[in-house]
This record gives C-alpha cells, structure tokens and sequence, in this order.
C-alpha cells in the first residue's frame, strides 16, 4: 500500500508516457545488475555478503538523501520516533536483507538467470498466502498462473527430468529462499508505507540491513578485486549506483505517472531482461524445456502482476 505522496497523481499522455519508460528502464538496470554481479563473482572472487553491504549501504545513504529533498528531514527521520522502528529493522534485517543476500548467493552458486527466475516464484507465494489467509481460494486465472510458474520452476532447474537437477542444488535453495524472503518483502511493510512513504522505508531498511551485513563483511575489507581491473570497479560501480539506486529511485518516480500494477507488470521484464544478458554476455546455456520454463515464469508473473490489491504493498523491487 503506497502512501499518498507514492500514488500515481496525474495521467497526462506524456506522463503516462514517462513512468512507462522509467518502469521498464528499472527493470532492465535491475536484469543488468545481477549479471554484472555473476561476472563479478566469476573473475573477481567478490563474495556476497561484501557487496551486499556496499550495494545497500550506498543506495540507503542516497534514497535517503533524495528523501530529504523531496519531503524534508522531519518525514525523513520521524519514522525513528515512533515504535514503527521495531517493525523497520524487521523488515531490514528479513526483508531487504534477506532478499539481497539470497539473491547473490544464488546467483554465485549458480547463474544470474536462473537466480532471478527462481526468485520470481515469490509472487505466486504471495498470491498462495493471501489465499490461506482470507481462506478463500484466488480466482481460476491467477491459480493458472501460479501453476504456470511453477511448472516453470521445475522445468529450469531440472530440464524436465523427474529426479534430477541440472542447476547446482546450492543455486536452487538460496534462489528458493530469495523467492520466499521476496513475498516477506512484499507482504509486511504495507502498514510502514502507508504512514511513511517508500522512499523512507527503503531508505532507512536499506541502511538497517546493510549495517547487519558489515558486521559480517565490513565495506573497509576489499578481497578479491584487482587494483588496476578497471572493468571491475566498472560493473561495482554500476551494481550500486545504476543496478540499485538508479533503478530504485526511477521505479518510484514511475508510480507517480501510472498505476502500481501497471509498473509491476512492466518491471516482469527483469528475469527476461538477465536470462539475455547472461546468454549474450556470459554464455550461460539453457536448453529447449529450461526456455519453455523461463517462458512460463514470466508469464504467470505477469499474470499475477495485474492484482493491484496485491502489488500496491510493494516497496519497490527486492533486488535493489
């Protein structure tokens, strides 16, 4: 549930227009940056955790700092004045937090296209928990859709072989549990953004979370990376700023020219958007029924995409 500084506030052609652009560019920085990451993970020995606190360290520091010049300190930092703050850090630590880590892992024990496809099994959990939760089964078209996607699931991960998985069994699990920490991320901080506005609740998590992972990875311990690799700090520099911040800050900019699930349904490009890059780019192989998989994830995601009621929680993307 957005908050009224985050709805869409005019419909002029050329905002329309405007937020349609911005949705999907932040889809396609989004795909981009967790292929950039594999490439990092593959020739720079990063480790998750360190990019982590990097990536959310530096995108909290900056959409904070666009917070307070859009809507001024006290909204920015009143949150911490009330006991929302509990509620904050939870959704730091498991939201945000969670779903970033789960996300590298995922893609540094398998590949960046699988990991954002298994990660976008999270909406069809959503979609399950609501169910159990209103106790009552969801409309024909939307259990199509959670069928679709994960008969999608089963195909890229096994190939269609019943008892055999052709991505590592590592890959599958943190991928899992990005899917899972992903439908947390979307279904709990509806009563923060409500009061508080995405771009606070973002902000402040992000840095939550990143704090949680210096403990951890402190940003000042840099392995791996060669000093005189420009490629390197190249694709660092474009995971935190463009893949992050960038692409963060553009889909929120959207939901003030169209409707939250219409950017949901644009932002649906991502996996398609890595699955590419990581074919072109890092030649990463799927076959025919793992294509066929990839097809069907997305297009119960988009499928599912077009419940408002459902999408209108979320705070922006889990893979910032």
């Amino acid at each position: 549930m957005t908050s009224a500084t985050d709805r869409p506030t005019h419909y002029t052609q050329n905002g329309v227009t405007a937020g349609i652009l911005m949705a999907i560019l932040s889809a396609c920085l989004w795909g981009l940056s967790g292929t950039a990451a594999q490439y990092l993970f593959d020739h720079a020995n990063i480790v998750p955790g360190w990019l982590v606190t990097i990536r959310m360290g530096t995108a909290g520091i900056l959409i904070l700092g666009y917070g307070i010049l859009r809507q001024g300190l006290v909204p920015t930092f009143g949150l911490w004045t009330r006991r929302d703050w509990r509620s904050l850090v939870v959704f730091g630590l498991v939201g945000l937090l969670g779903v970033q880590y789960s996300y590298l892992a995922a893609i540094q024990t398998g590949n960046a296209a699988t990991a954002t496809l298994l990660q976008y099994v999270g909406p069809s959990l959503v979609t399950l928990w609501v169910a159990m939760r209103v106790r009552h089964w969801p409309p024909l078209r939307q259990l199509l859709a959670v069928a679709s996607t994960l008969i999608g699931t089963w195909l890229v991960v096994s190939d269609g072989h019943l008892a055999l998985f052709t991505v590592p069994v590592g890959a599958v699990v943190w991928g899992l549990l990005s899917a899972v920490t992903l439908a947390f991320y979307t279904l709990y901080p509806g009563p923060l953004l409500k009061r508080w506005g995405a771009t606070s609740v973002v902000g402040w998590g992000m840095l939550v979370g990143a704090f949680a992972s210096a403990l951890r990875w402190p940003p000042w311990v840099v392995t791996g990376i060669p000093a005189r690799h420009p490629v390197v700090w190249l694709l660092l520099g474009f995971i935190v700023i463009g893949g992050t911040t960038i692409a963060f800050l553009l889909y929120l900019m959207s939901l003030s020219r169209i409707a939250p699930s219409t950017a949901s349904v644009l932002t649906s490009a991502e996996p398609l958007v890595a699955t590419v890059a990581s074919v072109v780019w890092l030649h990463v192989h799927l076959h025919f029924l793992q294509d066929v998989g990839a097809s069907l994830i997305i297009l119960g995601v988009v499928i599912l995409a077009l419940r408002p009621e459902v999408h209108s929680h979320r705070p922006g993307r889990h893979t910032l």
